[in-house]
């Protein structure tokens, strides 16, 4: 008996179908895939740019064969603005994405290698935004900013740098202590070229989940900063601005703040479950 076990190959752990990470990330990528292709077609399905107002005499009408989502107070049809929303929306988060990555991979990995004063400034200076929410860092940069969609953007990338740095930096020390870094060390290599050649690749997993969750985040942030007026002009097509704007009329015309609420629920749900399932796999 076991002669005949040892002559047989090791057989394979059962692994449970649904729990590897598949279903959530497909799930994710097809929510967002259609928030995507919405923001490219915006000049194809939208019947007027979205800052004219052709239908005035229709103001808070309801949903309709010609009016998807209905007309808004000022005479826009909102399922046009919807549609450029996606574009503004989806810009400045993939704007303050870009920003906090770039500035916390490389803060994070500076303080992981120099380490001394500097690791210890950092850390600091980290800890210490991390104990405000990440809204108050946005307004408090948009104090020094005129309001725009750019300054949103700046803003939302400045409120998420610290948690990047933090995870990164932890991510660093992490990988500085394995085998390879070591042997890499014993054969002379640099600190310099040990961080930007073999730890930082090997953190790739990492940065690419916090992508996701930064994207998500991000959206959320700009809605609530355009909510609170701060996103520029009034007219800019915008869904935490379509909610400002339209938030007055929520008791006689309700469906014109639930389609860009449901927008920003359906677009940060997307980017958390392609998190949820990158974590997993």
């Amino acid at each position: 008996m076991n002669q005949e076990m040892e002559g047989r190959a090791p057989s394979r752990p059962f692994v449970q179908r649904g729990h590897d990470g598949a279903w959530p990330s497909r799930i994710g990528f097809a929510m967002l895939l259609l928030v995507v292709l919405a923001a490219l077609l915006a000049p194809v399905l939208g019947k007027h740019p979205p800052t004219e107002q052709p239908y005035r005499e229709l103001a808070l009408a309801g949903p309709s064969a010609q009016h998807w989502l209905g007309v808004d107070g000022a005479g826009r049809d909102v399922f046009t603005r919807m549609l450029y929303g996606a574009r503004v929306t989806l810009g400045i988060a993939t704007g303050a994405t870009l920003i906090a990555l770039a500035g916390g991979v490389v803060l994070g990995a500076l303080a992981a290698t120099w380490r001394g004063w500097f690791d210890a400034g950092v850390t600091h200076l980290v800890n210490f935004l991390l104990a405000f929410p990440s809204i108050l860092l946005g307004l408090v940069a948009l104090t020094v900013m005129k309001p725009s969609p750019t300054s949103v953007t700046i803003a939302v990338g400045i409120a998420n740098l610290p948690a990047i740095v933090r995870q990164v930096r932890a991510a660093f020390f992490s990988e500085q202590a394995k085998q390879y870094v070591l042997a890499a060390r014993s054969v002379g290599a640099g600190q310099w070229r040990v961080a930007v050649i073999e730890i930082l690749p090997n953190c790739g997993a990492l940065i690419l989940t916090l992508t996701t969750l930064t994207l998500g985040s991000a959206v959320l942030e700009a809605a609530g900063l355009a909510f609170l007026g701060l996103s520029g002009q009034p007219d800019v097509a915008e869904w935490g601005m379509m909610l400002r704007e339209e938030g007055r009329a929520f008791r006689v015309a309700p469906w014109l703040c639930i389609a860009p609420g449901l927008a920003i629920a359906w677009t940060v749900l997307a980017f958390n479950l392609i998190s949820d399932g990158l974590q997993r796999r």
